[in-house]
């Protein structure tokens, strides 16, 4: 697992967790998601809108955001279906999590603007 920086907007409960010094080729919106992919399909950032929402439904413990001190992520890939494992530490607790996504095959037309 790669460790991510994280900030968090407090004002729309907004997490957006990244990879210092890696660029997006291009980004896919799913629900709460919002998924940052490099040239290669590699994971490099992710924002989760209504974080406090999201995390109350996938963690078994509830964190308070603006504790956390260490986020984790790593992406699996199996058949049609990606996971993206990841940690979130608040110093109490490591609470682990998994979220499924389809598998992206080809970029989208979009990206082409």
């Amino acid at each position: 697992m790669e460790t991510f920086d994280f900030d968090y907007d407090l004002d729309n409960d907004d997490l957006f967790i990244y990879l210092e010094g890696k660029k997006s080729a291009g980004a896919v919106e799913m629900g709460n998601f919002v998924l940052d992919f490099d040239k290669k399909g590699n994971l490099v950032a992710m924002q989760i809108i209504n974080v406090s929402d999201v995390l109350t439904k996938i963690l078994s413990k509830i964190i308070e955001i603006s504790k956390i001190r260490e986020i984790k992520m790593d992406i699996v890939n199996f058949r049609n279906m990606d996971a993206i494992k990841f940690s979130i530490d608040d110093g109490k607790s490591l609470e682990r999590a998994n979220i499924l996504i389809p598998h992206i095959m080809e970029k989208s037309p979009v990206l082409k603007y």
